[in-house]
């Protein structure tokens, strides 16, 4: 009986510290008006969705490991992230990191839809998909939205896109002294990319060689003018600036998106370099003059390179008059006079012997070495307004009407590194493709590629402020 009261007891205490602990569960969550949630393991997940696209590279964003694609007929653009799990290969089916595929690139890609999330990118090795890489010179035509590589046109895509240090950059930012690489699609071009950009050569102390001719770089070959800024591609070259036989040379490092003066005063002026001509003239008593000179044509004469002219004359001849040119050691030039009354021209035959001993004959004149000059030569007008500035490019064919430049205003306007004046300014319209750069002191300067046609209408450009380099610095 004992017992039997006492395991009634540990019941009745058992039962009470259950209560109690119920009682005291209840009011802590009564207490803190908390809500006891309990997770729940069996809730649907989304399957992946997986697409596949053709697409270009347009944003990289390693850091927050993001990727920007823009469809071929750039209608859209869609950006997803990444993670070290992603399938990244070339165009050879190797595995690369995520910092060499290039912006512009065009690229096969397959994403999960559901999660913004990539899944494989490969740089395309499509047959249709095409680059070029290293490309000089390339001649952008925004009217024929064409471009002329090595010889060969290729048009563009309607929504052709440009990339430069990692960001996008507009068409016309893009000068024929940058070096590409394109990428095309069926021919036609999706996008550039800027390898090497181009700085800008200031020159000073000019005046004793203003009328010359400055050579720098891979194509600026351009007249000495004064206040003259040269637009250059990226790299260390050597100027070289002639004037009247005299040739000067100096080594300058141009910078991308930089300014670089250089002063001419200190050239190192090298001798000239000349050549041996030999003239066999018929008849051989004929008179034959040098750039107004006569010379005695006994033996050979020493000429400077470049351009001369020559004037044959004899009674009883028709007289003959041309230019040369002289880019060789020795070469020797026969004319014969044609008799008064008798039908034909004068004849010249070359004859130039190289240091391998090897010969070449030259039949009649031809625009590299001889041009008569009794021909007749066109000069085109330009319009007679005080205010619009004439240009002295050597590129393209003046026309009557002008370019109005507008914005950005009180910078220093270049015409293919001639100085123009300060904008506003108005400017002789002139034909062909041309670099119109602005300059001003405490801001980048900046360069734009133009097109212009005879079509009897003026053009207004208007173009963005350049940026400060105080606003640059952190």
């Amino acid at each position: 009986m004992k017992v039997q009261k006492t395991n009634r007891k540990k019941i009745l205490f058992l039962r009470f510290l259950c209560l109690c602990m119920v009682v005291l569960v209840g009011g802590l969550t009564t207490a803190c008006n908390q809500k006891i949630d309990t997770p729940v393991f069996d809730e649907e997940v989304a399957p992946a969705e997986e697409i596949s696209i053709l697409a270009i590279v347009s944003g990289l964003d390693e850091v927050n490991e993001h990727i920007t694609l823009r469809s071929m007929d750039y209608e859209t653009e869609k950006e997803l992230y990444y993670t070290v799990g992603a399938d990244v290969r070339d165009k050879y089916g190797d595995i690369i990191p995520m910092s060499d595929v290039e912006l512009g690139s065009i690229v096969e890609v397959v994403y999960d839809a559901n999660r913004d999330k990539l899944l494989s990118i490969y740089i395309s090795d499509e047959e249709m998909v095409s680059v070029v890489r290293e490309v000089s010179g390339a001649q952008i035509d925004y009217v024929k939205n064409t471009v002329r590589i090595n010889g060969t046109t290729y048009p563009m895509s309607d929504h052709v896109a440009a990339f430069s240090d990692n960001v996008q950059i507009g068409i016309n930012e893009i000068c024929s002294e940058d070096q590409l690489t394109i990428w095309m699609y069926n021919n036609k071009i999706y996008t550039f990319y800027v390898e090497l950009g181009h700085g800008y050569v200031k020159l000073t102390d000019y005046a004793g060689y203003i009328g010359g001719m400055v050579e720098i770089g891979y194509d600026v070959i351009v007249p000495v003018t004064e206040n003259m800024l040269l637009t250059v591609r990226e790299g260390t070259y050597t100027l070289r600036i002639a004037k009247d036989g005299d040739v000067g040379m100096k080594q300058v490092q141009v910078i991308k998106n930089q300014e670089v003066t250089l002063s001419l005063a200190d050239l190192a002026i090298q001798p000239k370099q000349t050549g041996s001509v030999l003239f066999d003239v018929t008849p051989a008593d004929a008179k034959v003059y040098i750039d107004g000179k006569r010379v005695n044509t006994e033996g050979a004469i020493e000429l400077t390179y470049g351009k001369h002219t020559i004037s044959i004359i004899a009674d009883g001849f028709e007289s003959y008059s041309a230019t040369f040119k002289v880019n060789y050691a020795y070469k020797v030039k026969k004319y014969t006079l044609v008799a008064e009354g008798e039908e034909g021209s004068t004849t010249s035959t070359t004859a130039q012997n190289d240091s391998d001993s090897s010969t070449a004959t030259e039949s009649g004149t031809t625009a590299d070495d001889s041009t008569q000059s009794n021909g007749s030569t066109k000069e085109e007008t330009t319009t007679q307004d005080s205010n619009v500035k004439d240009v002295s490019t050597t590129v393209g064919v003046k026309t009557s009407n002008k370019v109005i430049l507008s914005a950005p205003m009180g910078v220093s306007v270049y015409f293919d590194g001639e100085y123009l004046g300060i904008a506003p300014i108005s400017f002789t319209k002139v034909t062909g493709s041309h670099i119109i750069t602005f300059s001003q002191t405490g801001y980048l300067s900046q360069s734009y590629t133009v097109n212009f046609t005879d079509d009897g209408e003026d053009v207004t450009l208007s173009y963005d402020d350049l940026v400060s380099i105080s606003s640059l610095i952190e």
